[in-house]
């Protein structure tokens, strides 16, 4: 069964403020798709007089109920905004805040057509909103499309390499594009319609788990000390319940342990007789993780523990709006972020 749309969803960060403190994890908070201010406050008047920059971090979640990864993940910015503003987007860590950006972070953005062009083509004009915003670089994948929407099932989309040397030169804020070796434009494309973006490229998108560690004496888990990850009898990851976290459990006696998170603390206990230990997630009724009592061997003592992260079905992307100076209202002011993937 291939993931559906409705599966991939986006999440706020645990902290939404215009502070350092911005970002942070995933929180449980669902942004509605095509909401008014689901992402951004709207501009009052002195912000736009003044100009500003702010950030807000925004999670791509595959909530997926049967928990297929998402393939080679690709996210851009399908519709750069209609007003003087301009919404760029670079990678985030699972844990990142605002306080920890440098301001040279690679920045994606989408540009416009500079001139129709034909099927064949090797290389194309594409006028941004700003050269100094740096939206193409030598290799990137890039994204041409003149389809009236992202869902539009009519009109032509396609992706492209750029060259690793070469790939573009600057002229103003216009952009030169040119292809790969090999490569050219499967479809005409008209400049009245067409958008070209730069695309960021994530590894696929899955929860995973690692840095399994302990400390035991005798005792063992899928054949070994917790010094060794298990590779047979594994942590089950769920795409719906599974957070960035730290887990640690600790033994009270040879049969008992209680599980604490370096966030969440306390998630309750198991045994090494209880069956499976499957700690809840209140925010989606689906487990942190599942620990197959199968695993459990050796002799456990009072004190010993296990300790392993976990890491989300999720991919973090800032987004970084720009208010220039002076800039005019608009009220239907929007930008449209995309993602596209293959599933099994």
């Amino acid at each position: 069964m291939p993931i559906q749309t409705s599966e991939l969803r986006f999440y706020k960060s645990t902290t939404v403020s215009d502070t350092t403190s911005n970002g942070g994890r995933i929180s449980a908070s669902e942004i509605a798709d095509g909401v008014k201010n689901n992402v951004w406050p709207d501009v009052p008047q002195g912000e736009r007089l003044a100009g500003s920059t702010k950030y807000r971090k925004v999670f791509f979640k595959v909530a997926n109920d049967a928990d297929i990864k998402l393939i080679d993940p690709r996210i851009y910015v399908e519709t750069a905004t209609p007003g003087d503003d301009r919404i760029l987007i670079f990678p985030g860590t699972q844990t990142d805040t605002q306080g920890a950006l440098t301001g040279s972070e690679r920045l994606y953005g989408s540009g416009r057509l500079d001139a129709s062009t034909s099927i064949g083509v090797t290389s194309i004009d594409v006028n941004t909103e700003s050269a100094t915003d740096a939206i193409f670089q030598n290799g990137d994948l890039i994204r041409i499309s003149d389809q009236d929407h992202v869902d539009d099932v009519s009109g032509n989309v396609e992706f492209i390499r750029l060259a690793s040397s070469g790939g573009v030169t600057w002229n103003g804020d216009k952009a030169t594009l040119t292809f790969e070796a090999g490569q050219s434009l499967q479809s005409a494309y008209a400049s009245s319609n067409t958008r070209v973006a730069s695309v960021i490229e994530p590894e696929d998108i899955e929860a995973t788990w690692g840095s399994w560690t302990g400390s035991t004496v005798a005792g063992t888990y899928d054949g070994s000390g917790p010094t060794i990850a298990p590779t047979n009898i594994i942590p089950i990851l769920d795409s719906i319940g599974s957070i960035e976290q730290t887990w640690t459990l600790t033994f009270s006696d040879a049969n008992s342990f209680s599980c604490v998170g370096d966030m969440l603390g306390s998630v309750g206990s198991g045994s090494l007789s209880g069956g499976d230990f499957a700690p809840n997630n209140p925010d989606f009724s689906r487990p942190y993780f599942t620990l197959p009592v199968a695993g459990w061997g050796g002799a456990w003592s009072s004190g010993e523990t296990i300790t392993f992260k976990t890491h989300p079905a999720a991919v973090p992307i800032w987004w970084k709006r720009i208010v220039p100076a002076g800039a005019n209202s608009l009220s239907a002011d929007k930008v449209v972020v995309a993602i596209t993937g293959e599933s099994a």
